[in-house]
């Protein structure tokens, strides 16, 4: 993915405060990374674990929740166009009322419209 903006530089402090707060996950998931991810996210909690109690899942919860919130717009107007899509195919199934009478035999086998 080529980004076109720069980087904007972040003091310590900043860093900090949006992605080394200590956090209590309580209810948790399976996310799989890469191991050379993995090692990378380890190394930067070494670096704040002591003083600000940074954990791997506390500081890739920090990751996911800035980038969604960063791309929301974005997100949100794919998401849009999705559901447009699914409904655009919706509409070309026919109704129950426009079937013919007879059934193939293989009819057990196929998926009715949603109404």
């Amino acid at each position: 993915m080529k980004t076109t903006k720069k980087q904007k530089k972040v003091s310590i402090e900043e860093y900090i405060e949006a992605y080394c707060q200590e956090k209590r996950i309580r209810e948790r998931f399976a996310v799989y990374i890469s191991s050379e991810m993995h090692e990378k996210l380890r190394r930067i909690v070494r670096m704040f674990y002591n003083k600000h109690h940074t954990t791997t899942s506390s500081l890739a919860d920090s990751i996911i929740s800035r980038h969604i919130e960063a791309h929301r717009e974005l997100l949100n107007k794919v998401r849009e166009e999705k559901e447009r899509e699914v409904l655009a195919l919706l509409k070309d199934i026919p109704s129950r009322s426009e079937e013919p009478e007879e059934q193939p035999d293989d009819a057990a086998n196929t998926v009715e419209p949603i109404e």
